[in-house]
């Protein structure tokens, strides 16, 4: 069960904050015309959501963002306050705040989305190093890669340096090259959160099975990424392990559940993995944690589920738990 009280352990996510919204099509999608559907809009992006699912998770949370001067800024941030998050280290942007506009089916599968994220570019390598207080006393440091190279650098050099673990989200194909930049400083890697894509953009990978994936995993233990946690979609997750004692893994498939909207379930998936490791479970249960949070979170309309709780996550995790199968130690 979460820690209680002033002795929690302190998390400290840095990355963006964006207004999402979202359009669902009422029936299949017709591209090229209008299609009848519904908008709603709620507090979103990577980072923000990373924080508020670890607050509901009972974890002290902190979260360095940017936040547009504009009625979207004031909003994110009474919601983001409001679910238990510490905004008193974040930064103020002198543009719009980042919007996150995604179409979804009549199932709740994303269709297309585009990020404006402009308002990321405001959390640089100089606000990071003046917040090196708040991170060295960190528990553990999440970081994603909407964030600029050399600020991730700044954040994850202080972690180093101050002994505290650094969990990576990728984001994408794209940004996942800024991950690498942390290992290709000699930045040590905690856990490394790619989907399968996002993998193959940063190490060798012929393929989307798990042998090929374990090969591609294998790349980034070498580097210093001492686990390599991929989402596989529909398909789960592979957990890659390697320590000092050796190397192992583990195939996690998906929870069941009723999909009603699946945005945030890869932030609640993290954030799941986060609480359990600062409550003490290990690596491998920790990510059992995170998919339950997933299934969770899908069956929710909001982005961040309500009714997700530590309890909660227990119990569903508890129901998945038949379903992980190890694989054979490699590497």
């Amino acid at each position: 069960m979460p820690i209680p009280g002033n002795s929690r352990p302190l998390a400290v996510v840095i990355g963006g904050s964006n207004l999402d919204l979202k359009s669902r099509t009422l029936g299949r999608p017709v591209n090229g015309t209008s299609n009848p559907g519904c908008t709603t809009s709620t507090a979103g992006g990577v980072a923000r959501n990373v924080a508020e699912n670890l607050a509901r998770l009972g974890v002290r949370t902190e979260l360095v963002t940017a936040l547009g001067a504009d009625a979207a800024g004031e909003y994110l941030r009474s919601a983001t306050e409001a679910a238990g998050v510490g905004l008193a280290h974040s930064v103020g942007f002198a543009g719009p705040s980042g919007t996150y506009t995604a179409v979804l089916d009549d199932s709740g599968e994303l269709v297309i989305a585009v990020a404006s994220m402009d308002a990321v570019d405001a959390i640089t390598a100089a606000v990071i190093e003046q917040r090196a207080e708040l991170i060295s006393r960190a528990a553990i440091l999440v970081l994603e890669c909407n964030v600029g190279e050399d600020a991730l650098v700044m954040a994850a050099s202080i972690a180093r340096d101050a002994g505290v673990p650094v969990v990576v989200d990728t984001v994408s194909v794209h940004k996942a090259a800024r991950a690498m930049a942390l290992l290709s400083a000699g930045i040590a890697i905690h856990t490394l959160t790619p989907n399968v894509a996002e993998l193959a953009s940063m190490a060798t990978c012929s393929g989307a099975e798990i042998p090929e994936l374990l090969e591609a995993a294998r790349e980034l233990h070498d580097r210093g990424a001492g686990r390599v946690w991929v989402s596989r979609g529909p398909r789960g997750s592979l957990l890659s392990e390697r320590s000092y004692t050796g190397s192992s893994a583990e195939d996690l498939p998906s929870c069941a559940a009723t999909l009603v909207d699946a945005t945030g379930a890869g932030d609640a998936m993290i954030a799941g993995y986060v609480a359990s490791l600062l409550n003490g479970f290990e690596p491998s249960q920790a990510a059992r944690h995170g998919r339950a949070a997933a299934a969770i979170t899908i069956e929710s309309p909001e982005t961040v589920a309500p009714s997700l709780t530590f309890a909660a996550l227990a119990s569903r995790s508890a129901a998945c738990d038949a379903q992980s199968r190890p694989i054979q130690a490699h590497g």
